[in-house]
């Protein structure tokens, strides 16, 4: 039988019944010196406490190990080592909340060190929240930041999440929404602990370890530059990266309990890292511990980056480092290179080819997965075991993101086939059908790294009779330049002549190197995000790659053209590596199928191309305005018709659902060097015109300030309805929250818009409720930037407001439960940095405003208005210098381009939602505007303005059809001037916008 999830109210009387079982031995239990130890505390009340709140922690279902619900921990951490929680809950397969046991005699108030471990579990699996409980007691932290030792036991525990045994069934409620599989599982998960899964990449833990990351890399690289001076700084940065790789997996492995916790460090301080890795070799194989064995370093510096692999210097928990996450981080590290000067000074510094793309940005994994959906699809059966045939390989690796993805995928397959796999099945898989290609030397080795913690697994290793464990991947991920094969010797010879050259080229022959995948007739299936490097960025920092590439000889069509893009090369060269049955899978830009420099590539893909996915300004990557597609093609001519996806919803599309995009069929026949008929290309057009316009972005300096509003972590308690007002009167009478009558000093109050509804070309809103304000605010004196707000102190509050302090004294307790708040001054809002903004003109717009129905609105009446990155409202200031004014910034956002251009940019809600936030407003293109169109467009708007406010008012049928008619004529005026600025056409954008 499979596992019965209990209803909610079955769910409490069933705890109610363990909460007695406890009760009725709990002296025994608890006392100190109690025998009673950790692992039977789990079997006897943890699992249970699992098992009622919906966790299947015995797999009763026989799900495969990587999708189980629960992932139990089997053995304890040795002390000082963070390790892994004795309970990780997943939801399909990922990570949701990480669960610490204890046994009931350790006083979790006490216990430091546990609070510690439990947060470092949130935080390196980069979950907004832990659990830590010996069923006597159970505590939730908010792991969203950094632990540190100087921290208290009780820090970051969320407010009422710290619960005794006797609150399970009185608050069975609150465990319920926080705990349980029906919560946990559900799209509201997040919301309950008031978090937003980071982009990858950017979260705090992915933003600390590359921070520390940089630091070691930078020790190591200095130390080996100074003891070897005749190393060019290539073999520098590799030595270096192969020397981290080993370190680091030595510490997963003991974080894994798979060696003793701190051997790393041991024989470091012992002079003994050499025969530590000489031993690990022997125990894996895979050649990653050979690092030390060309390496000369000094024994001090290679001691202090191996404590930072330990507590309390370092702050993560390796035992979870996850092989994506890992791939991920590396693929924005390896962004630098290690650059040497004169005096053998190491630095890390962009590499130019990237730092001219502006940086790495790393592939999302919602996109990694769907592609490996549309590459993997028709080649595995269900219920039938990985084909043995079949080979995926990815032509521009990088750090592994795309591989260790496939592998992953590849093993839950067969483990839905034939059966848990151990590791020499896990390695099976890896060294049959995984292969990869760099030119990034670096890159493989930290893919390498990936690949082998994939094979690792969760299995535990008697090092003590271990012998090889881990397959050898030299083979498969091979650094090489994937598009530059060994005629370019002929193609460039005087190039080719000279070693440097042709080391920086790093030509590659895929026949030589793969011949067994070379005599099946290709590989099945490419996958990847091939690199976007224009031709200009080839001519200055890759002239004889370009060379080779516009050589007719080197056979790449689309390099015939002025104006190509690597990522071009990259499809033509991967159609020639796939089997005729084979598939390919990328995700590239979409303007091949309509620009000019396109052409040569469309007539060799359109015959292959099997289905098209167009995201139009739908935006994939995060911080990138980068407009892209999904290209899945054979390796043989198709016939029928193409189906293109045009997608409306990049999110919900990645997340499955079918009614993010709508599918249209071009005929074969249209799909040669023409460009393509695909709806959706025209919006991208017209927004590169805007851009081609731009004097300005509308967040630059001296232009527009763009900020959050007020943010109280308690709005409840802070902006509040007003009842009675005497204008003669120093009181106002209020309502709060829950309905009490209270007086509040005026002096304390200012007038506030908590949700009142803006229209497009809006006046003057009125605000619905009054803010209390305890605050005195300091506008910025001449030459400054910056006000200040601060709060009043208690002497204050009690001579000038003790009417507003008697108020707050009753919110006492609710006000404190904010996660930040002064000690004395707890009547200080959570956020205090836009505060002294509220006072002058400003323009005001709901955060979340549907697309195309621009909400821009001037206030002047220095209301209190509250706002953080996610509304409900974001603000606008011209700045002092800014040449346009507030009214021309309204014009300028309400034209319906704009608006179009900041949703391509934001994330989009169902219902049409988008978000209007600093950061989709900032890059907005300002074009250039005559003195006679600037005051045009003054005078339109203020009278759009003045109208607006009048039909609000007026009742005159006739009247208030005149108003309306006149307000779209002066609308009509603003949206003719602004896309005339642009160099648009009012054709281009009611095309494209409506």
């Amino acid at each position: 039988m499979g596992f019965i999830r209990l209803d909610k109210e079955a769910a409490r009387l069933e705890l109610a019944k363990l909460v007695e079982q406890y009760d009725s031995q709990r002296a025994a239990l608890e006392a100190p010196g109690s025998t009673y130890p950790e692992a039977q505390a789990r079997l006897d009340y943890i699992d249970k406490m699992l098992r009622i709140l919906g966790w299947d922690v015995n797999n009763d279902e026989g799900v495969p190990h990587s999708l189980r619900d629960v992932v139990v921990e089997q053995t304890l951490s040795e002390e000082g080592s963070a390790g892994r929680p004795d309970y990780r809950l997943r939801v399909n397969g990922r990570d949701r909340l990480p669960w610490e046991a204890k046994k009931p005699s350790v006083r979790l108030s006490n216990s430091r060190e546990s609070a510690h471990q439990t947060r470092t579990y949130g935080f390196t699996l980069q979950l907004p929240a832990a659990v830590l409980t010996n069923f006597s007691e159970l505590v939730i932290f908010d792991t969203k930041n950094e632990p540190d030792e100087s921290q208290a036991t009780d820090y970051a525990v969320i407010p009422r999440c710290h619960f005794a045994y006797t609150d399970y069934v009185s608050r069975f409620d609150d465990l319920w929404e926080r705990l349980s599989y029906e919560s946990v599982a559900s799209e509201a998960f997040y919301s309950v602990y008031d978090y937003a899964e980071p982009l990858r990449g950017t979260s705090a833990f992915d933003q600390s370890f590359l921070k520390h990351f940089r630091h070691w890399r930078q020790q190591l690289a200095q130390a080996i530059s100074l003891e070897d001076p005749a190393l060019a700084a290539a073999e520098v940065g590799r030595r270096t990266q192969r020397l981290l790789n080993a370190m680091l997996f030595l510490r997963v492995c003991e974080d894994r309990n798979i060696k003793k916790y701190e051997d790393l460090r041991k024989s470091s301080e012992a002079g003994e890292l050499s025969n530590e890795f000489k031993r690990a070799d022997e125990i894996f194989n895979a050649g990653l511990f050979r690092a030390l064995d060309s390496v000369r370093i000094d024994a001090d510096v290679l001691g202090s980056v191996v404590r930072d692999l330990y507590w309390p210097r370092s702050k993560f928990a390796f035992g979870l480092l996850e092989p994506d996450t890992l791939a991920a981080l590396y693929e924005q590290s390896l962004a630098e290179r290690v650059e040497i000067d004169e005096e053998r000074a190491v630095t890390l510094v962009p590499k130019p080819e990237l730092a001219h793309a502006g940086g790495v940005v790393p592939t999302p994994a919602d996109v990694v997965d769907k592609l490996l959906d549309l590459a993997l699809g028709q080649h595995l059966v269900v219920g039938q075991p990985v084909p043995a045939d079949l080979t995926v390989a990815d032509p521009a690796s990088g750090s592994g993101v795309f591989l260790v993805a496939a592998l992953e995928r590849l093993i839950r397959h067969e483990e839905a086939a034939t059966g848990p796999l151990d590791l020499v099945g896990r390695g099976r898989l890896a060294r049959e059908h995984i292969f990869g290609v760099d030119i990034d030397g670096e890159a493989v080795e930290v893919a390498r790294l990936s690949l082998l913690l994939v094979v690792l697994g969760e299995d535990l290793v008697d090092i003590a009779t271990a012998q090889a464990v881990l397959p050898s991947l030299d083979h498969n991920l091979q650094v090489g330049n994937a598009l530059v094969g060994y005629d370019f010797d002929q193609i460039v010879p005087d190039a080719a002549a000279e070693p440097e050259v042709w080391a920086a080229v790093a030509p590659f022959d895929w026949a030589l190197a793969f011949p067994e995948t070379q005599a099946a007739g290709g590989f099945t299936c490419l996958i990847g995000n091939p690199p976007y490097i224009r031709i200009q960025v080839l001519a200055a920092h890759m002239p004889q790659q370009l060379e080779y590439f516009q050589d007719a000889r080197s056979g790449y069509v689309s390099a015939q053209s002025h104006n190509f893009d690597v990522y071009m090369l990259f499809l033509e060269r991967s159609l020639r590596l796939i089997k005729p049955e084979g598939s390919l899978a990328f995700v590239v830009k979409h303007g091949f199928t309509s620009s000019a420099a396109g052409g040569r590539l469309r007539g060799v893909l359109g015959k292959k191309l099997r289905k098209l996915v167009h995201f139009g300004v739908e935006q994939l990557f995060p911080g990138r305005l980068t407009y892209t597609c999904f290209v899945v093609a054979s390796g043989t001519d198709e016939t029928s018709d193409l189906t293109v996806s045009l997608v409306s919803n990049a999110a919900a599309y990645l997340n499955g659902d079918s009614e993010a995009a709508s599918e249209v069929s071009l005929v074969r026949a249209d799909l040669g060097e023409a460009v393509w008929p695909i709806a959706g290309a025209e919006q991208a057009t017209m927004f590169t015109t805007m851009e081609a316009a731009a004097i300005a972005r509308l967040g630059d300096e001296n232009w527009v300030d763009i900020f959050v509003g007020v943010q109280t972590s308690a709005d409840p308690l802070f902006l509040l309805r007003v009842a009675a007002d005497d204008p003669a009167s120093n009181h106002v009478e209020i309502l709060d929250d829950e309905g009490e009558l209270w007086s509040i000093e005026r002096g304390m109050l200012r007038p506030a818009i908590r949700d009142v509804a803006l229209m497009p070309y809006g006046d003057q809103p009125d605000g619905d409720y009054v803010a209390i304000f305890p605050y005195e605010v300091e506008q910025p004196h001449p030459g400054q930037k910056r006000g200040k707000a601060t709060p009043f102190d208690l002497q204050t509050m009690q001579h000038r407001f003790p009417k507003a302090l008697e108020y707050l004294r009753a919110k006492e307790g609710r006000l404190r439960a904010r996660a930040a708040t002064l000690d004395e001054a707890f009547w200080a809002y959570g956020r205090n940095q836009s505060l002294w903004k509220m006072d002058g003109p400003k323009i005001v717009n709901r955060t979340m405003s549907v697309a195309g129905k621009a909400q821009y609105v001037p206030d002047r009446r220095d209301h209190v208005v509250p706002g953080g990155g996610s509304g409900p409202y974001t603000l606008l200031r011209p700045t002092p210098q800014c040449p346009i004014s507030m009214e021309v910034v309204i014009a300028l956002l309400s034209h319906p381009a704009v608006d179009a251009y900041v949703a391509a940019r934001a994330r989009a809600f169902q219902g049409g939602y988008v978000v209007h936030s600093k950061a989709t407003l900032q890059g907005v293109p300002v074009p250039a505007l005559s003195s006679e169109a600037v005051d045009e467009l003054e005078r339109n708007t203020r009278q759009l303005q003045e109208f607006e406010r009048r039909l609000r008012e007026e009742n005159d049928s006739v009247l208030r059809g005149s108003l309306v008619q006149r307000r779209e004529i002066l609308a009509l005026k603003n949206r003719s001037i602004i896309t005339e600025a642009y160099g648009l056409t009012d054709g281009q954008v009611q095309t494209t916008v409506g």
